[in-house]
């Protein structure tokens, strides 16, 4: 049986605000993210419950499509996923659409249900379970982070290994990279994107909080197949900063070793526009009247 999660769209009142993530305990979420944004609403809040993959896909695409709508702060747990209240509606269309495709997943449900109270540990216990639980979280963390960034090394000496059979372009603009490959045409079919987005995808908990951080998307046209990576070495004031940028500056180093353009790609693989392939699909899907 496929493992299972859950989607929450939340809603903070005193905010004016909803975030958009996954949890397998959408109470325990709250109670983190209470501290940083107020009390959530309960009733007026949705959840999805399906398959891990899933919901991985589909809330990775619910923070690209509600990008417009973001709101920015400087600090806050999970503050990369919060959307103004604007963004709800939008949101709970495009859950619609998908479930409409995909029989076997229940639709969307309004009101998060509240857990049912527990006889509280007592308060000098508990507190020393947490913060065990917490550091233990924290090494957990940063041991995963390490073999993510090894398999994302791996990736990269395979490239090097087989750029004269792979047809590859890349760029680094800012703070992204911009890889393209052309896709084989017996291939296309067989190529996971979603399982190599997951590489560039990391979840960090330690002593202040959790953080999930995703740093890659994806854009298809034709034969072409687009990743953009953020490059995670770019000085930032936050806890887990300085982890990030070192496994991230190794990773770099692999990746200047590797040409610009394979010998394989004897034609330019031009540069997607994520935007405007967005844009185009949207507008299908009202010429379709969807």
């Amino acid at each position: 049986m496929a493992e299972t999660t859950n989607l929450y769209l939340l809603i903070f009142p005193e905010r004016g605000i909803i975030k958009i993530g996954k949890a397998d305990d959408i109470h325990n979420r709250i109670q983190t993210l209470r501290r940083w944004w107020g009390e959530a609403d309960y009733e007026a809040s949705y959840y999805l419950r399906a398959p891990l993959e899933v919901i991985f896909k589909l809330e990775k695409s619910l923070h690209f499509f509600l990008s417009q709508y973001s709101v920015p702060f400087e600090e806050g747990d999970g503050r990369t996923e919060l959307f103004s209240a604007d963004a709800l509606g939008v949101a709970l269309k495009h859950i619609d659409l998908y479930s409409s495709s995909a029989p076997d997943i229940e639709g969307v449900k309004k009101g998060v249900p509240r857990p049912l109270l527990a006889s509280p540990l007592p308060r000098r216990r508990g507190k020393h379970r947490g913060l065990i639980r917490k550091s233990k979280a924290m090494v957990d963390s940063v041991a995963r982070t390490a073999g993510q960034f090894g398999r994302i090394n791996r990736l990269l000496m395979i490239l090097l290994r087989r750029q004269s059979r792979i047809p590859y372009q890349y760029d680094v603009i800012d703070d992204c990279v911009y890889f393209r490959v052309r896709l084989l045409r017996n291939n296309k079919g067989g190529f996971d994107s979603a399982n190599l987005m997951r590489y560039f995808s990391f979840d960090i908990e330690d002593l202040s909080g959790w953080c999930g951080i995703n740093c890659c998307s994806v854009t298809s046209v034709g034969d072409v197949m687009q990743f953009r990576v953020r490059l995670l070495s770019v000085n930032e004031d936050r806890p887990w900063s300085a982890l990030f940028s070192y496994f991230s500056r190794q990773s770099e180093c692999l990746l200047k070793k590797l040409p610009r353009r394979s010998s394989v790609a004897t034609y330019p693989i031009p540069m997607l526009d994520e935007f405007q392939v967005m844009n185009d699909i949207f507008q299908r899907y009202e010429n379709d009247g969807l």
